[in-house]
């Protein structure tokens, strides 16, 4: 693990930032490492998306095609 050595205010100002997005101060530097350096490709592919997606596919039943927003709320006036 590196160490690094921030003078108090900025070691303040990243504290604060982290602790405004809800994360640890590790957590919010690791957010701003470029895409190479986390593993995380910068840009998928079409194959890489449609791999992706076919593996979280949803295998329920679906919505009719006529299937509105009123459908929704019709029950509600």
């Amino acid at each position: 693990m590196a160490t690094l050595e921030l003078d108090p205010q900025t070691a303040e100002q990243l504290n604060a930032l982290a602790a405004a997005s809800g994360m640890t101060a590790e957590a919010y530097l690791k957010l701003l490492l470029p895409a190479s350096a986390t593993g995380i490709p910068e840009k998928l592919s079409l194959t890489e998306l449609d791999s992706l997606l076919s593996q979280h596919a949803f295998d329920g039943p679906t919505l009719p095609s006529d299937f509105s927003r009123s459908d929704i709320y019709d029950e509600h006036d």
